[in-house]
């Protein structure tokens, strides 16, 4: 289905990352769109019961019946929650330490909760602290890719001050 953010990260891989398309991989991304609890009419999705409620992250992603969500294959998609959790990201606790703690705030690829009629998701601040908001706020966004498994790299360890240098041929 298409949405506005996948539609922008659509755009922005053709823009930024076209040329290097068969060095990308297709990949499942999760839009996790389970529910966690219902409180009148407030809806609290799968991540804010594993983040905010029982703080235990999960890589696989629910199954969910709803048509926005789920699993999807693609060459770019958005962090989720859970998987910005086991970087080091905790819910409302600054982090400076981990490499997901970029000095601005910017979304990741979870719904928070529906409340009436707004709706919020996860983002991480500016300060590297996972926390939520409504979704009409102007925050950035992170694009992931993951290259394919045959990939080599030159040079770097991986870590924030000497990252991977991938040879491209």
């Amino acid at each position: 289905t298409n949405s506005t953010i996948k539609t922008y990260l659509e755009n922005w891989y053709t823009t930024n990352l076209s040329e290097y398309d068969n060095l990308i991989a297709s990949t499942r991304y999760c839009n996790d769109t389970s529910v966690s609890s219902v409180s009148g009419s407030n809806i609290y999705y799968g991540a804010y019961g594993r983040l905010v409620s029982n703080k235990t992250p999960q890589f696989t992603c629910p199954n969910t019946t709803k048509t926005y969500g789920g699993e999807y294959d693609l060459k770019i998609g958005l962090l989720t929650a859970d998987e910005a959790a086991f970087a080091g990201g905790k819910y409302l606790t600054s982090n400076g330490d981990y490499y997901l703690q970029k000095g601005d705030l910017y979304r990741l690829g979870a719904p928070y909760y529906f409340y009436g009629y707004f709706a919020n998701e996860f983002y991480v601040t500016d300060n590297g602290r996972l926390s939520f908001d409504y979704v009409g706020y102007n925050h950035g966004v992170v694009p992931v890719i993951n290259l394919k498994s045959d990939i080599l790299y030159t040079s770097g360890d991986g870590t924030k001050t000497s990252p991977y240098t991938i040879e491209v041929m």
